[in-house]
């Protein structure tokens, strides 16, 4: 089955705002190379995001493929703008662990770690349970600033006639959300990195895209 951008996306996603007590380290989940500019900011990350999504997405015009992903996503500075790095993601489908290299996601391979029905994830240092106990109050303006950050996204490889090196941001097109609901978390303490994470907002999404490639940033 061949993998050939543009790919289409349909995402149901539960995310949360996290805080932790104490800065954590991300620098050791963070793909290797990635610039010193944004590795300085990981050192010391006290609030973050963290979206566990089920995707449909085409990998081809007649091929389609389902999957599971979560991403830890830390706010960022590079040229003078704020950002949105996702510093990890772990997914469940070799071919979307494929296509995220490509377009600059540091993704690894985490067969069995999210539940089939739930968004819950067990993964070594990644224990998250993001179910809720109800609605809560609120539309787009109760939505954490972080959520509008534009994606940032890193490439450093030489595979073949494939070759990408510097800060990219994805190109997306025909964007359409269906659904936005803010969420009582049921269980206020999550562990990301190996740390302890408290719930700060909670609120589900569902949408609708096309990525027909990347930008690069001349940053």
């Amino acid at each position: 089955m061949p993998l050939a951008l543009p790919n289409s996306f349909t995402c149901a996603s539960r995310t949360a705002l996290l805080e932790s007590a104490a800065p954590i380290d991300f620098r050791p989940l963070a793909q290797h190379g990635v610039p010193d500019t944004v590795t300085h900011q990981l050192r010391a990350v006290s609030r973050f995001l963290v979206t566990v999504s089920r995707v449909r997405s085409s990998v081809c015009p007649d091929r389609s493929i389902d999957f599971t992903e979560t991403l830890v996503k830390i706010p960022v500075r590079l040229g003078g703008q704020e950002r949105l790095f996702p510093v990890v993601t772990y997914v469940d489908h070799e071919y979307s662990l494929i296509r995220g290299f490509l377009l600059g996601f540091h993704k690894l391979f985490a067969a069995g770690a999210h539940d089939s029905a739930q968004p819950v994830v067990t993964w070594p240092g990644l224990d998250l349970d993001l179910r809720d106990d109800g609605p809560k109050a609120g539309d787009e303006s109760d939505l954490p600033p972080e959520h509008h950050l534009p994606l940032l996204l890193w490439t450093d490889y030489s595979v073949a006639d494939a070759r990408s090196h510097g800060w990219r941001t994805l190109d997306i097109e025909q964007y359409e959300r269906t659904r936005l609901a803010l969420l009582h978390c049921a269980r206020h303490e999550q562990t990301v990195a190996g740390e302890k994470a408290t719930v700060r907002a909670l609120y589900e999404t569902a949408d609708q895209f096309v990525i027909p490639g990347t930008h690069s940033l001349d940053v």
